[in-house]
């Protein structure tokens, strides 16, 4: 069993000796000790056999000697520890057991190129062994020969030593430290995201989501980004071309960008402070705006309108447009008040003819009526307002006998008037005296006359004296006859003009101007006549009597038809197949509004309205040109030189394409270089339609137009009306047949006419479009700058190919020259 004699952990080593000095427990003397010095950490790298262990290396030590050693092949700073023990008797290295002394023991395992040698230490790089996990071991501390101090092959990336071809090696594989795995120093562009970087895609792009600099790229990087109208960069801002959130300042947005003199967003306004076209109100520019009374857009200052855009004032005896008249005076009680308005009842002045003006306080009920009269029982208006106090007002009507008395109060029961729906009223509401308090007629048979009854004399049973038992005097219709009065009978409310007893209580008879149902047809009493309506014996006239009655020419009472005077008793006519003296034609039942003879006998003529079948294609009656029918009875049709209203746009009289009319009367779409010059600070493509339009306007043509112009988002190919037909200059000259024709590469003329028709010979002009329509890269950033740095595609007016929209690929002029524009007809 071995006998470790003494140990010295955690000593430093500093280059020549150690910082302290381990010293040995007094031990047995025996023949040899083994000494062995080695790192306490593992990592560090190995100490080199002692070099002076008292002159020898194995040696015998005596009770308490202090022992002194040396070490080499060791660097500064190295915590070691020392073993010395006695190699026997103790158990053998190699038999599998662990014991005190040994750092292993695999038993047969051991061995040098083994975890655990065969003297049972642990295997470690730079013992001379090449073990498990190990390529090489030379046993030495050189670490540039063929087998480097970490026992690696060679040198190579990642053994921590910085070789030639290298950058850099830390002896890692982090690969996102400040060196990569391939020994390359960490940059960005390197596709790895380091400390510092926000993202690293691997390329130098600023253009996509991860710029050049390796940041994300966002509005205001100064990189046009997709879904990005422009960006300026630290230009950005709401007052600049470009706004904070990367889109073109417009005007509405409510920011004053270039060329604006204000904007106030969805308040401008051409009544407010800023305009439509954000320009500022002025006084003078014909809009009446704040402030402004008016503003007539002259210098004429004594019309409607000052030159202060101030409304002449009432009164100074001038009639404005907005005065009914004008007097020049103060006075409200003539024709024309202080107002200026026509003196009217009801403006609150009395005027001649008025009695009283309480303005919107007059009231039919009130003192002063709607027309101005002061109110007065009689005047058929109730004045119950204000100091009125009538109950009711009937005008005329007033009076005794009436529901409303001549002082404008209510008739009642008791008042001694006999108003409506009263028998009678004797002054008082007491019964007995014959009124009854509720003003009725007290109990006929009493053989005293009150005021409801026409007669008593008490009922005596005598039908046909003087006095019915009804109290009433005798009259047709009380359902008695009374002979001694003429009756011939009477059955009260039975009596009927056109019953048995008419109700002039008379038997019914023909000619008494009653008709009798079921006995009678008609009866017109004096009336009656054989040639009238009614004849004579009570029955009604009809074709056919032997009586010429009302509405008959003749009346023959025979069913002959073809006679002098047909079934329908009327003299024979047009369309009865007899051609008479003042008929052109009568084909009877063959008459036709489409043949020969029309319905009226009259011959078919062209522009009687009538088409007559085989011989006219059409007749509308009428000697327009311009409709589907032309005089002659001829039909329109494309190319007979006269415009079809509502059906041609044109027609010059030739079936011809590539004139300014289309073979199909169509007209092309017009095409022309604008004679005015811009720079590239158009206002993006709508600035550009704008000013063809405003072009256009100024010579006369009529229709909507657009610019052959293209900016970021925005081209002929995806804003315009793609034409089936032709495209001309304004002389008439085909450019192209169709939108086809005019986008694949070459025109059929030039376009070198500007709006007005003049010819423009050569020159310059604005696109940014290529042959196909679709946008160019270079459009002076979509129009908006007009910097000498900036540039936009131009073409050529005087060529056909495709340089007369992008004179070259490789060229572009800068945005601050000026240079014409191509307008097209949508």
């Amino acid at each position: 069993m071995r006998d470790q004699i003494a140990t010295g952990p955690g000593l430093i080593f500093t280059g020549d000796a150690f910082k302290s000095t381990p010293t040995l427990a007094p031990r047995p003397a025996v023949a040899a000790w083994v000494v062995r010095i080695q790192p306490v950490d593992r990592s560090q790298k190995q100490m080199g056999n002692p070099k002076n262990l008292g002159a020898r290396r194995a040696y015998t030590c005596a009770l308490a000697t202090a022992l002194h050693l040396l070490a080499t092949g060791c660097d500064g700073g190295v915590e070691v520890s020392i073993n010395i023990t006695s190699p026997s008797p103790e158990p053998p290295c190699g038999d599998g057991e662990l014991d005190p002394g040994e750092e292993c023991d695999d038993g047969a395992e051991n061995g040098d190129d083994a975890a655990c040698k065969l003297d049972c230490t642990l295997h470690v790089c730079g013992d001379g062994h090449v073990g498990p996990g190990e390529a090489c071991d030379d046993g030495n501390d050189v670490d540039d020969d063929a087998c480097s101090n970490s026992c690696v092959v060679g040198p190579a990336c990642g053994d921590g030593v910085v070789q030639p071809g290298e950058a850099c090696d830390d002896g890692n594989d982090v690969d996102d430290d400040a060196c990569s795995n391939a020994c390359v120093l960490a940059s960005c562009g390197d596709g790895l995201v380091q400390i510092g970087e926000a993202c690293d895609d691997g390329n130098a792009v600023d253009t996509d989501l991860c710029t050049a600099a390796c940041l994300p790229a966002a509005c205001g990087d100064d990189h046009l980004q997709p879904g990005e109208a422009c960006d300026d960069g630290a230009a950005n801002g709401p007052n600049a071309a470009c706004r904070p959130d990367c889109t073109l300042a417009v005007c509405g947005d409510g920011d004053i960008g270039p060329d604006e003199a204000c904007d106030n967003g969805p308040s401008n306004a051409d009544n407010a402070a800023c305009k439509l076209d954000c320009t500022l109100n002025f006084c003078g520019d014909g809009l009446v705006g704040p402030m402004e009374g008016c503003d007539d857009g002259n210098d004429v200052d004594d019309d409607a309108c000052t030159n202060a855009c101030t409304v002449p004032p009432c009164g100074d005896g001038i009639v404005q447009a907005s005065e009914a008249c004008d007097d020049g005076d103060i006075d409200n009680t003539d024709a024309c008040t202080d107002a200026c308005t026509l003196a009217a009842c009801g403006d609150g002045f009395i005027q001649a003819g008025e009695a009283c003006d309480d303005g919107p306080d007059n009231s039919d009920g009130g003192d002063c009526t709607l027309a101005c009269a002061l109110a007065t029982c009689g005047d058929g208006l109730v004045h119950d307002q204000g100091s009125g106090a009538e109950e009711c007002d009937d005008g005329l009507a007033n009076g005794p006998g009436h529901a409303c008395l001549a002082d404008c109060t209510l008739g009642v029961c008791g008042d001694g008037d006999l108003g409506p729906g009263e028998a009678c009223d004797d002054g008082n509401l007491a019964g007995g005296d014959g009124c009854g308090p509720m003003c009725t007629h007290e109990a006929c048979g009493n053989a005293i006359v009150d005021a409801a009854e026409q007669c008593d004399d008490g009922q005596d049973g005598d039908p046909d004296d003087e006095c019915t038992d009804a109290c009433m005097l005798p009259t047709c219709g009380d359902g008695v006859v009374q002979a001694s009065k003429g009756e011939e009978c009477d059955e009260g409310p039975g009596n009927s003009d056109g019953g048995a007893c008419t109700s002039q209580c008379k038997l019914a008879t023909c000619g008494d101007g009653f008709v009798q149902l079921a006995v009678e047809q008609c009866d017109d009493g004096a009336g009656n006549a054989d040639t009238h309506a009614c004849k004579l014996d009570c029955t009604q006239a009809y074709c056919g009597d032997g009586f010429v009655g009302p509405g008959e020419a003749c009346d023959d009472a025979d069913a002959i038809d073809n006679d002098t005077c047909n079934n329908a008793c009327k003299l024979q006519t047009c369309g009865d197949g007899l051609k008479q003296n003042t008929e052109p034609c009568d084909l009877g039942p063959l008459n036709s509004n489409t043949g020969e003879c029309t319905l009226a006998c009259t011959v078919a003529a062209c522009g009687d309205g009538f088409v007559h079948e085989g011989v006219e294609p059409c007749d509308d009656g009428n000697a327009s040109d311009t409709d589907a029918c032309l005089p002659g009875c001829v039909p329109a049709t494309c190319g007979d030189g006269i415009v079809h209203a509502g059906v041609e746009a044109c027609d010059d009289g030739n079936n011809v394409d590539g004139d300014l009319c289309n073979a199909d009367c169509t007209r092309p779409k017009r095409v022309f270089v604008t004679s005015t010059l811009y720079n590239g600070g158009l206002g993006n493509h709508l600035g550009a339609k704008s000013k063809c339009q405003t072009r256009a306007a100024a010579a006369g043509l009529s229709g909507t137009w657009d610019a052959w112009i293209s900016a970021s988002g925005s081209s002929p190919a995806l804003r315009f009306v793609k034409s089936t037909t032709h495209y001309a200059r304004l002389d008439g000259q085909e450019i192209a047949q169709s939108w086809a024709d005019l986008t694949d590469g070459s025109l059929d003329a030039p376009i070198d006419r500007d709006e007005f028709g003049a010819l423009v010979p050569q020159a310059s002009v604005w696109t940014g479009t290529s042959a196909s329509g679709t946008a160019l890269t270079d459009h002076c950033n979509s129009w908006s700058s007009t910097s000498v740095g900036s540039k936009g595609y131009e073409g050529r007016n005087d060529v056909t190919d495709f340089n007369w929209t992008a004179r070259s690929l490789a060229l572009s002029a800068n945005c601050s020259i000026l240079q014409r524009l191509y307008c097209f007809e949508q």
